[in-house]
């Protein structure tokens, strides 16, 4: 029985989702800065609705692509260390700006509950 080694495909796994993770955290918040609705008005139109849980699940999305960037860093440490650091770091740095949007959409969503008292 042989134990395989980590391959350097795993860091440069790792260094291209972790750019990719990093490109779409910040085209997230990009768009959130256009789409986010005010905090304080009336509910949102419809289609900032929409497009504000399209946002939510892409953060989502993004924090699963952060961590295996930081996986496939660690995993392929040894094989080629430039591209597995980058690939962590990269991770680490889109797991933050995921995270801090998923604060922002739970924040944005949890305003949009309106309670009505009951009628009787």
């Amino acid at each position: 029985m042989s134990v395989q080694q980590p391959r350097a495909g795993l860091a440069v796994s790792s260094a291209a989702l972790g750019a990719v993770a990093v490109v779409m955290a910040v085209s997230a918040w990009v768009t959130w800065a256009f789409v986010r609705p005010r905090a304080g008005d009336a509910l949102p139109s419809p289609v900032a609705v929409v497009l504000t849980l399209v946002l939510g699940a892409l953060w989502v999305l993004i924090l699963v692509m952060a961590v295996l960037a930081v996986l496939f860093g660690v995993l392929g440490r040894h094989a080629a260390v430039g591209p597995a650091r980058a690939g962590a770091t990269f991770g680490a740095v889109a797991a933050l700006l995921a995270l801090a949007g998923a604060v922002a959409f739970v924040v944005t969503a949890t305003d949009w509950l309106v309670v009505v008292p009951g009628q009787r």
